[in-house]
């Protein structure tokens, strides 16, 4: 009876794991959409969907509260945040800003042909993708054009805080892709970050990245105050 009662311990998944499991679905589910802002989720709720204890979820929870994705409701569970407009321009001046020392940490260290290569690529996708009017595809190339500008510059934490601002920001992004009128594929600003990162000019870099990301925000701002959506 021991031995059986040590391997029914044993097929267990660690707390840590179950803990991560639980984040990562719960984090998904938010940025998707799926749990929307405003939506509220009982304790038990989520222990009977993801199959786990009350510990891990509460410990879920917590990290996902750090990150501002939900509020915990002290004895009914969770709520997804709302974002408002202040909120949105808080995280664009963070994101801008840390944006901006990213390409100019980029062009100071003199990349090589091959480490731009997947940023000219990733504007190329971006220009197919709007002509055939993927705006899904188009998002999602200029999300890879700032995830490799992150990892050329080097800099773990940067690249940590600034996906964080992409996590609040994201369901904001997906609610406005169909209502800005984009005027074209938002390239132009991209390829003048690499060349100025190719020729090694930081404070060009740095100012296109950050005039580049106000506008974009600016534009999803006016979007939402326009079709009178203050809480996203």
């Amino acid at each position: 009876m021991a031995h059986a009662s040590t391997a029914g311990a044993a097929s267990q998944p660690p707390r840590e794991t179950s803990t991560d499991a639980v984040y990562q679905q719960i984090r998904a589910r938010i940025l998707s959409n799926e749990f929307r802002p405003g939506t509220q989720l009982l304790e038990q709720e989520l222990v009977a969907l993801f199959g786990v204890s009350r510990t891990p979820v509460r410990e879920a929870l917590i990290r996902l509260q750090k990150e501002n994705l939900l509020v915990i409701v002290p004895r009914h569970g969770m709520r997804v945040r709302s974002i408002s407009i202040a909120d949105i321009e808080e995280v664009q001046q963070v994101q801008a800003s840390l944006e901006a020392t990213a390409a100019e940490a980029v062009a100071r260290a003199a990349p090589k042909a091959k480490d731009l290569k997947p940023l000219d690529k990733a504007c190329t996708e971006m220009e197919r993708a709007f002509e055939r009017d993927d705006l899904a595809a188009w998002a999602a190339a200029a999300d890879a054009f700032y995830a490799h500008l992150l990892t050329l510059a080097g800099n773990p934490r940067l690249t940590q805080i600034v996906g964080e601002c992409r996590a609040q920001m994201g369901h904001v992004r997906d609610m406005t892709l169909r209502l800005v009128d984009w005027p074209d594929a938002q390239t132009d600003a991209l390829r003048a970050i690499v060349a100025a990162a190719r020729a090694g000019d930081a404070a060009t870099a740095g100012s296109v990245a950050r005039a580049h990301r106000t506008r974009i925000v600016q534009w999803q701002v006016d979007a939402l105050r326009r079709h009178r959506i203050f809480d996203v």
